[in-house]
């Protein structure tokens, strides 16, 4: 089945550097990260909706205020519904490019949810930084015995209720919780709750984390102490982490670091997850765009 969302052009390893194109179904989301690559954006445009089935374009300055809050703007086309949808396997996912400078769905994550899905059937599974809820679609549809999701955002958790609700989980959409990730894995220590799978999914920099400022280079330490405390016995913790200053070695260093010294478990696990998705090529050693870490930690 042809990708209904997948990157097109990935700045300079498709020749030119600062610019980046996705699609969704027959829409393109174009993001120029450098101000430099807008010299030639009347014939990338042209080119783009003359050789592809696109009917609707949209488009972002990354490079002014990166990561401030911003939406795409509409140049091109029809304008898109508010909330459209893409499929995955089986599965519809809730898109928007109104809601912020993401659209919802990440395309670059396509090889973690294909292991989740096959990894989930039957797990008590609890998705932390849940977001729009993806990955929560993802495990109900891989079988999950149960799927709890939790984020700070509330409005982020009303669209994961969405998500899962569109794709038949209602049940799971009751646990979608406006909760803080780590005071939510303390309360769970304290109630002696277990998980079998327990995604960390969190953004570079947050607002706050059990009140503080969270940053993953400084804090990710924290969220896999806590996981450690509320996974049974033959889990999982899948941990993702998408800051492209945190190096690599240094992340899988930390995460033996922290299984190790725990104590919580008698035996562990660690692999390395599948490498960034082919339509996201780039030079292995480029740690700006071969930024995503994904480490599956076994714990016995």
């Amino acid at each position: 089945m042809p990708l209904a969302a997948y990157r097109l052009f990935n700045s300079e390893y498709d020749g030119l550097k600062g610019l980046v194109i996705d699609i969704y179904n027959d829409s393109a989301a174009v993001s120029w990260y450098l101000e430099s690559a807008l010299a030639k954006k009347e014939k990338i445009i042209d080119a783009l909706v003359s050789k592809l089935p696109v009917t609707s374009v949209y488009e972002l300055y990354r490079f002014k205020s990166p990561g401030a809050p911003q939406n795409y703007n509409h140049i091109y086309g029809g304008k898109m519904d508010e909330f459209f949808t893409v499929r995955e396997r089986s599965a519809e996912f809730l898109c928007s490019y109104d809601h912020g400078q993401n659209t919802g769905f990440f395309i670059d994550n396509r090889a973690n949810r294909d292991i989740l899905f096959k990894m989930a059937a039957g797990k008590k599974t609890l998705n932390l930084f849940s977001y729009t809820g993806v990955l929560s679609v993802v495990a109900a549809s891989g079988g999950a015995g149960e799927v709890t999701s939790v984020d700070i955002s509330p409005a982020y958790n009303r669209w994961a209720r969405r998500n899962l609700e569109l794709n038949g989980f209602g049940e799971f959409a009751q646990k979608v919780l406006d909760f803080d990730a780590l005071e939510y894995m303390n309360f769970c220590a304290k109630k002696n709750k277990k998980f079998d799978l327990v995604i960390l999914d969190p953004p570079p920099f947050a607002a706050r984390l059990a009140g503080k400022v969270f940053s993953a280079g400084k804090d990710y330490r924290r969220l896999v102490d806590a996981a450690l405390k509320i996974v049974s016995k033959n889990s999982v913790i899948l941990a993702l982490c998408n800051m492209a200053e945190y190096d690599r070695r240094d992340f899988a260093l930390m995460l033996h670091e922290a299984v190790r010294e725990s104590g919580a478990a008698a035996g562990f696990k660690i692999t390395a997850g599948p490498p960034m998705p082919p339509d996201f090529k780039c030079d292995p050693g480029d740690k700006k765009l071969n930024y995503l870490k994904n480490y599956y930690i076994e714990v016995y």
